[in-house]
């Protein structure tokens, strides 16, 4: 790591490429679990060093720094958004959805809510060619529902 960086910059950079030893050896010289002030310190945009361990899928990091202090539930102030949340997007960006949008979208094409399945399409695009909690495709879900409102929907990209 660059000897020029502050501390906080070195622990952010550490969290963000899964460097458990130097996560531990940072957090350690500014006290650790006892002084947890600096591992709960904020970047320009709001996030500590667990949202950006997070956001990477670096476990072991996230596993470490909670051990030490870190606060699992600090909103960043740039989205407003928790670790957990920017783990969430991190397995969207690989088209990850939750258990409950997928029943929740489920649901809606089979009551035939064109107007929900449409705002879940266009939040959610990965779920056009996803399946639900039963392993049934939702385009199949949509043809079985027999509205052609819904139907139309899984053949446009451009959804909503």
């Amino acid at each position: 790591m660059d000897d020029r960086m502050g501390d906080l910059e070195k622990l952010m950079e550490a969290a963000q490429h899964g460097s458990v030893e130097d996560v531990r050896a940072i957090v350690q010289s500014h006290g650790g679990a006892i002084n947890p002030g600096f591992i709960n310190r904020k970047d320009e945009t709001g996030a500590t060093a667990l949202h950006y361990a997070a956001f990477g899928g670096r476990s072991d990091v996230v596993r470490v720094l909670v051990e030490l202090g870190a606060e699992i539930n600090a909103i960043d102030s740039r989205f407003g958004a928790t670790p957990a949340g920017w783990a969430i997007e991190y397995m969207r960006e690989m088209g990850g959805l939750l258990g409950i949008e997928l029943s929740d979208f489920a649901y809606a094409i089979g009551r035939g809510d064109v107007e929900w399945v449409a705002r879940f399409l266009k939040r959610f695009p990965a779920l056009r060619n996803a399946s639900d909690q039963q392993g049934v495709p939702f385009k199949q879900l949509a043809q079985q529902s027999g509205n052609p409102e819904i139907m139309k929907l899984f053949e446009s990209e451009a959804a909503g």
